[in-house]
C-alpha cells in the first residue's frame, strides 16, 4: 500500500487531513516569511549569529540570498502539495507575496527591497512549483495502464 502523501490526498480521511496540514503548513509559511521580511533587521542578525558555526562559512549576505531561496522554495512546494490543481492561484500567491514583501520592505526604515531579492524569491517559488508538478506528473504517468493492446 502506498503512504506516500501523493497517495493519501486520494484516500478519504487520511488525504483530507494532510491536505488541510500542508494547508496550513502554507499559509503558516507566508506568514513565518512576512514576519521575517518585515521585523528588525537585528532579528535577522541574532539569528544568523545563532546558526553561523552551521553555515560553513558562509558570511552573511551569501546566507541571506540562501534563505531566501530556501523560504520560497519551501513556499511553492508546500502550496503545490496544499493545492494540487490550482497551479495558476498559487503562482499568483507565491509571486505576489515576494513582490508584497519587497515593496514592504521599502517602508521600513532599516530594510530595503531590491529587484534583485525578489527576483531569486521568484524563481526559487516557481522552482518549487515546478519540483512538486514534476513529481505528481512522473507519479500519475507511471500509474496509467497501457492504452495500446500489443497484438
Amino acid at each position: 500500500m502506498d503512504t506516500s502523501p501523493f497517495a493519501l490526498h486520494k484516500r478519504g480521511m487520511n488525504g483530507s487531513i494532510l491536505k488541510t496540514a500542508l494547508a496550513i503548513a502554507a499559509w503558516g509559511s507566508v506568514s513565518l516569511i512576512g514576519y521575517a521580511t518585515l521585523t528588525k533587521v537585528q532579528f535577522i542578525y541574532a539569528v544568523y549569529g545563532t546558526i553561523k558555526p552551521f553555515l560553513w562559512g558562509l558570511d552573511m549576505a551569501t546566507w541571506a540570498h540562501l534563505e531566501h531561496a530556501i523560504a520560497f522554495l519551501t513556499l511553492g512546494s508546500l502550496f503545490a502539495l496544499a493545492y494540487p490543481r490550482r497551479t495558476p492561484l498559487i503562482c499568483l500567491v507565491v509571486v505576489g507575496s515576494a513582490i508584497t514583501f519587497e515593496l514592504l520592505q521599502t517602508l521600513t526604515p532599516d530594510r530595503h527591497g531590491t529587484v534583485f531579492d525578489v527576483s531569486e524569491k521568484i524563481v526559487a517559488g516557481c522552482a518549487g512549483i515546478a519540483a512538486v508538478r514534476l513529481v505528481q506528473v512522473v507519479r500519475s504517468a507511471r500509474r496509467k495502464p497501457e492504452t495500446c493492446a500489443s497484438k
